[in-house]
């Protein structure tokens, strides 16, 4: 097909143009809406088990059965004595050698 105007231009109209750029960017959005989903689940999770206490050992099979996903969290903190914390928004946890997770709420 033989595209009308400029030599470099990609698409036959803006119409083309507008509908390649809206599923592109729907893709990339799912995507993101599905992580965020998950890394509210996580966070939610970690504050249903800190209702009461600002800190809690569990077993991870607890976490893992009630839907925990570890391969998400948001970032990690590195305390003095050299432990990494994991965190998903202000709570985390810390792996403890026993198959226990340590949980804590981060301080304002």
């Amino acid at each position: 097909m033989l595209l009308k105007g400029r030599s470099d231009q990609k698409f036959c109209s803006d119409h083309c143009r507008n509908q390649f750029n809206n599923r592109n960017y729907a893709q990339k959005l799912a995507l993101q809406r599905q992580i965020n989903r998950i890394l509210m689940q996580n966070q939610q999770i970690l504050a249903q088990l800190l209702t009461i206490e600002k800190k809690r050992r569990v077993w991870e099979m607890d976490l893992q059965h009630r839907g925990y996903n570890f391969e998400f969290h948001t970032h990690t903190k590195r305390a003095k004595n050299g432990q990494v914390y994991i965190f998903c928004y202000d709570f985390g946890y810390l792996r403890l050698e026993t198959d226990q997770i340590y949980i804590v709420q981060a301080s304002c």
